[in-house]
């Protein structure tokens, strides 16, 4: 499956490379694209269970996922 996620940058910069790099090292994660001046991350991947590893994985580099289309958010 592919997915789109928009972007916050909670630090400075946004790191294009940076985001590449963590990404492409997570199992069942391919294809991944970065659009700067969108400020979202493109990628295909195998379950849910994926989807949350990469939004994690952002987390931690500084980034905070403002779309909703996958819902992670829900209270």
């Amino acid at each position: 499956m592919k997915t789109t996620l928009e972007l916050q940058k909670i630090n400075s910069s946004f790191d294009e490379k940076l985001i590449l790099e963590n990404l492409h090292t997570l199992e069942h994660i391919w294809n991944v694209s970065v659009d700067k001046d969108l400020a979202s991350v493109s990628f295909e991947y195998m379950t849910w269970a994926d989807l949350e590893l990469v939004r994690r994985e952002l987390h931690e580099l500084g980034y905070h996922t403002v779309n909703d289309t996958h819902r992670f958010d829900i209270t």
